[in-house]
Formats: structure tokens, sequence, C-alpha cells
């Protein structure tokens, strides 16, 4: 658990002073050691150093001395472990009159409709109401002039190089200036005009450009792609794109898109360029392996060219006013805290996976403040004008809440598994309790065995549920015995018996029998979930492996090589291996990212493309006018004790 405390202390709301017995301190350079290591060492930004040592912009060596500041005698902010707060808004707030029009408020306060819209989302599917507080965009007009004048400066002899940053909502001067890889101290000297007042909505920042040492990437800059990242494959003789796609495991459309030759059909000793199912790459997750069929890799499809802005909003519930030490109590205590942040933690790993594969995303976290019964929804508002997609909050009702404000944009229940208010604009990403039981049952259809279900007498729903949704089921009840069983068994075909039962005495006899029966007829162990049950010491492991029993699972508990790195990556930058809400975290968060880069928009490629991550499939329905993930694992245990993807 100990990476959770030091999770935790990167999100608590405090800022530390620091004395130092002089003003620098000599640093000798240790190897593989860089400026921003340094930097995290002595509490100070990598701009600091630069500036005491200019030359080091150019890379430093092993044994090198550098200066590193220490203010000596004056308190120095060092913004210990800062989280961001979302930036008050400081815009004028309008309060629409009868018979106002938004045409007419962009006169009245001389902005755009557009702008107008963007700060306020949901009046572009309601519109405006009578009453409504509404956010009216700021230009700064001061700072227009000002930048007026820079440029003019720009044609001067070794005048300094300017650019300008448009504050957007939720953003803080901290977080501008992190951005940039600047200090704070500068940025506000560069813009006395908001040293001590909150940033509105459009302001633009003054930024210096010789100073900015962490620059973002350009969208649809070209980023360097790992050398092993796709593989060579020659066709061969007689194969075909259906047969070709099932070997690989991605789409025709794909491979045409990595191979526009081969638009006009596959033609013998052909050499296509395929993505490497087994990338020697422990950092880029996501972007190449071997998919099912039907699955598709939408990292060979993504559209870089625009940065977006991702938010996720999680409930790590910081009490401002709490000390240190209550607060690291709460960490070892609280299983909900626990829970948000193993989360978070697997949420980071997909957030640096995606900006190793250049993808220009921009990403707000932000802390939903919730219980099952409220959050900070409300209060958080300002902070998400402008975001292309959101994850969170946690509980049903607070990401229901979350997609009605926030109309028209993308709201992703990452940990639901309510099925909830059928909303447009909401996505629930874990698939309900029915959707895990019909994939079982569908999976049985698929296979076109003799079904026989043996379910307990107190569970009538689950027999019910199975007569309205597979007719051809028969039925054994009461205590299961072999004069019960053999007149229901078919010789000629596969017999799937599904057990479903709260008793592990119910359990361990009818596994014994049917384990007998296995020497005259196919028999294959069917439950409709996976339940502490079968893990009682009364019910012989053995006998579920030989039995190679079935269950639906909405994680992919086989071995699978993308799960082996994800597992590796986190175990080397955490300390511990991850659990099921790690790799939520990582595949609820990486999903979105390259969904939201993907050529055809969200919406589309929501409704249109199946995708896999590390434990989690996502293939989303619409029903009844909301969104649902259907992505169910089929998996059946094996006599050598090992879990695999049922064929």
């Amino acid at each position: 658990m100990k990476y959770i405390v030091i999770l935790f202390f990167s999100l608590a709301l405090f800022s530390g002073s620091a004395y130092a017995q002089g003003k620098y301190k000599k640093h000798q350079v240790a190897k593989g050691e860089t400026v921003t290591d340094i930097a995290k060492k002595y509490k100070v930004t990598p701009y600091d150093i630069y500036r005491l040592n200019p030359d080091s912009q150019n890379g430093i060596n092993e044994g090198a001395i550098l200066l590193v500041p220490t203010a000596g005698g004056v308190p120095v902010k060092t913004d210990v472990a800062v989280s961001e707060k979302s930036t008050k808004i400081a815009n004028p707030i309008h309060e629409v009159q009868p018979k106002e029009t938004l045409y007419g408020l962009s006169k009245q306060y001389n902005v755009s409709e557009e702008d107008l819209k963007k700060a306020n989302p949901e009046i572009v599917t309601n519109g405006l109401q009578i009453g409504q507080k509404i956010i009216i965009p700021v230009k700064g007009s001061g700072v227009e002039a000002q930048a007026e004048r820079a440029e003019k400066q720009l044609w001067k002899k070794d005048a300094p190089s300017y650019m300008y940053h448009t504050v957007e909502a939720g953003e803080t001067k901290y977080s501008i200036a992190k951005d940039y890889g600047m200090s704070l101290q500068l940025l506000e000297e560069l813009n006395p005009e908001v040293k001590d007042s909150p940033l509105p909505l459009g302001y633009k920042l003054k930024l210096d450009k010789n100073s900015i040492i962490a620059k973002e990437i350009a969208p649809g800059a070209q980023l360097k792609k790992p050398e092993n990242q796709y593989i060579e494959y020659t066709v061969q003789p007689k194969e075909t794109f259906y047969s070709l796609t099932r070997r690989v495991g991605i789409t025709e459309q794909e491979i045409v898109a990595l191979n526009p030759d081969a638009k006009d059909g596959l033609k013998e000793g052909m050499v296509l360029k395929l993505p490497n199912p087994n990338p020697d790459s422990g950092t880029v997750f996501g972007a190449t392996r071997s998919y099912a069929p039907g699955i598709s890799n939408l990292s060979v499809t993504l559209n870089k060219a625009q940065t977006k802005q991702l938010a996720l909003l999680l409930p790590f519930n910081i009490n401002k006013g709490a000390d240190d030490e209550s607060e690291k109590e709460r960490v070892r205590t609280n299983k909900f805290l626990n829970m948000t942040l193993d989360f978070y933690a697997g949420a980071l790993i997909a957030i640096d996976s995606a900006q190793a594969m250049g993808i220009p995303v921009k990403v707000k976290i932000l802390d939903s403040q919730e219980s099952s019964t409220s959050s900070a929804i409300d209060n958080l508002r300002g902070g998400l004008v402008g975001v292309d997609a959101v994850i969170g909050p946690f509980f049903q009702n607070n990401v229901e809440k979350t997609a009605q404000i926030l109309a028209g944009i993308p709201i992703i229940s990452p940990l639901s598994k309510e099925a909830g208010k059928p909303l447009p604009n909401l996505y629930q990403s874990v698939p309900t309790q029915d959707m895990v039981r019909m994939a079982m049952l569908d999976y049985l259809k698929f296979k076109s065995g003799n079904v026989i279900a043996v379910i307990d007498e107190k569970k009538l729903s689950s027999k019910q549920f199975i007569r309205n949704n597979y007719a051809g089921v028969k039925f054994a009840d009461g205590t299961i015995t072999e004069d019960i069983m053999k007149p229901l068994l078919d010789p000629s075909k596969m017999n799937y018996i599904v057990l479903d039962t709260e008793s592990a005495g119910k359990v361990s006899n009818t596994v014994r029998v049917l384990s007998k029966l296995m020497a005259d007829y196919q028999i294959q162990l069917a439950v409709m979930e996976r339940t502490d049950i079968l893990d009682n010491e009364e019910v012989p492991l053995k006998l579920l492996t030989r039995l190679r029993m079935l269950y639906p699972s909405v994680t992919n508990d086989s071995e699978n090589p993308m799960a082996a790195g994800f597992i590796k990556k986190f175990k080397a930058k955490n300390g511990v291996m991850p659990n099921q809400f790690a790799s939520r975290g990582f595949d609820v968060t990486l999903d979105v990212i390259l969904r939201m880069y993907q050529p055809e928009g969200f919406a589309e490629t929501i409704a249109t493309k199946a995708s896999q991550q590390t434990e989690n499939k996502f293939v989303y329905r619409t029903l009844n006018g909301g969104n649902y993930n259907n992505g169910v694992y089929i998996l059946n245990y094996e006599e050598d004790l090992s879990i695999k993807q049922a064929n």
C-alpha cells in the first residue's frame, strides 16, 4: 500500500515553505540524473536550474557541477505536492431575462455566439431559459493591446520572443506554469495584472518562449515510432482478407489503412505491414497487440490533428482542513479512498501511454467530493467548460447528474454496474448483471448443445430469466442424481449443465454426479456468474477443472501479453501488483482517449467499433436511448488449473 500514500500526497492540498542556509547549493550530477530529477530533489523547478546554469539546456553530463537555488534565509514557496484547484471564475455572470436571445447577448457583451455556447454547453441543447445564469467569456482588451505591443517588439533586435496562452475553464496559474515548464514567479512577473486576482476565462497570458523548457507537442507532430511497432507479413497462397483477419486479429479496413496497395485485394507474395502482436516495449500499452476477430485496434486509426481535453472526476474527498496525520490515517483505513487511488494509479499509466503514442491530449484531474447521495459536480461545472469527454463520477446518480448538466459531452461511467437512466451522452462502461448472464446464454445458443439447468429452489428469478431468454433449456429439479440426469442428457452432442445455487453442498454433489456421467456423455459445466461458493473447501477444484467449467466475466482472467505488460509497468512504477480497480482505471481511460481521436468522432466510434484493453472489452450498444457496454468474456477452467477464453 506504500504507493497509495505517495499518490495521495501528490494530490493533497497544501503548500510548504523551506529555509536554506545560503542562496545556492552545488550539486554534482550523478549517473543517469536529469535536470528534472535534480529539480525534484531540491524542490525547485527545472527553469530555476536552467536560469543559473544556461549550458544545461543542451544536456548535462555525469560529474558536472550545477548551482541549485535555495534563496538563503527567505521562505521559498516550494509548492510541495500541490493539487490543482478549479479556477474561481472571474467572468461576469448574466441572468437571462424574458425575450433575451443568444444573438442579443453576444452583441450586449461583445462576444461571439460560439464563445457563449462553449462557456455554457447546456444552452446548445436546451436553449436559453428565463432566470438561467450563464457565464460571459471575457476577451481581456488590455491583454490584446499588450499583445500588439509585444508583436511590434518582436521585430527589434535581440528582443525577447513572446507567445500567449488563452485561459480555459478549470486552469490555474500554477497548472499553466507547470504545463509550460515555467516557474509560477516568472509567469506572474510577465502578467502583473493577474498576480493577485483569479484568472478570467479567455484571458491571454503572456509567456516567454525562451524560458519555456517543457513545450507542448504541436498537434499533428510526428513522433518517432518504436522500431518494433510493426512486422512484415508475406501473403500466403489462396489467403483472403477473411482468413488473414482471423489470423492476425485486425479488420480488413485496418489492414488497408496500413497497406493502401491492398485495397484491390490480396496477392500471393505481397508483403504487408501489420501491428506487432508482441512488441518488446514496456512503455506504450494499447498501441500494438493481437486482437480477437471483431475487435478493432483503435491505435492504428488515430487522428492527432487537434489537442483535446479529457476530465477525470474522481472521489478523493480531500478535507482541506485536516492535518497530515489524519489524512495518512484515512489512506490506511478508508477502503473507498483506496479503491479511488487504485483507479487513479491505473489511469496515470494510461495517460503516459497515450502521450508515448504522440496523442496530444490534455487531462484534468478533479476531486468529485462524492458519496452515494451527493457530489461537487455543481461546483466543478466551471472547470469542465470546453472538455471533450469526462470519466466519472463513480456513483450512478452522480454520473447521471453530470451527464444532464454537461449535455452533449460524452460522460463515461467507470465503475457503476447499474443500468440507470438512459441518457444519450452517458456511456455505462461496466456491463450490468443481466448483460453478463445473457452473454452466457448467448454463448450456449451459439454452441447448439443440449442445455440442462440445475437451479436452486431459492433462485426463482434466475430460473425465470433462463426461461424467458432460452426456450430450449431443460430443468433438473431437486437433489441431483444420475437417475435424474440420464433422461435429460443427449449422448449425441455436448451437454451443457447450467448450475446456479448458493449452496456449497449442492455444488459439490452436482459436480460429483456429473463427473461420473462423463464416462458415457460429453458434459461441460457452466455457471451464470462466478461466486465465492465455487471457492468453498467443500467444492473439489479438481472436478471443476475436469468439467472445464464455463463462466461469464467482465474481466479477462486468462493470461495475455497485454495484461502482463501492464502489470510489469505498474509494479515498476508503484512497487505493488495492480488490482482490478487499477486495471479498470487503465483500460477505461486509455479506451476513452483512443476513441476521442478516431476520425469518425467519439459517438460514431462507440456505435461501430468494439475494442479491448488489458482486462476489459468495450462493445457498446444503444438500448432505449442509453449506451451500454456488452463486452463480456466467456472463460473456462482447464485441467492444468489455468483459465482460457472459451472457443
